[in-house]
């Protein structure tokens, strides 16, 4: 989600509007879908693997991203981001 409203935000035409415009579908959609809240130990997990990828120029989002899913045991991504191939432990759709 955060991701989203950012690219929307910096890339789409009248970004903020757009922006904002998508975090009220997702608040309307509150019961349709969840969104899963960062735990603290999600953050240190995430440090940790930005810090050991040496090779990789993942965005902290990103690093949150692959802890989280990894907590929720899902190994399916609709991904368009290069980033979520070159971790390489989903199956990017």
């Amino acid at each position: 989600m955060i991701e989203t409203y950012s690219v929307l935000l910096a890339r789409a035409r009248d970004g903020r509007r757009a922006a904002v415009t998508f975090l009220d579908a997702v608040q309307a959609s509150a019961t349709a879908l969840t969104v899963e809240p960062i735990r603290s130990d999600d953050e240190t997990r995430a440090f940790t693997l930005v810090r050991a990828h040496t090779d990789k120029s993942y965005s902290l989002c990103d690093a949150l991203s692959f802890v989280v899913m990894e907590r929720l045991a899902i190994t399916d991504a609709i991904a368009f981001d290069r980033h979520f191939r070159e971790y390489g432990r989903f199956t990017i759709l």
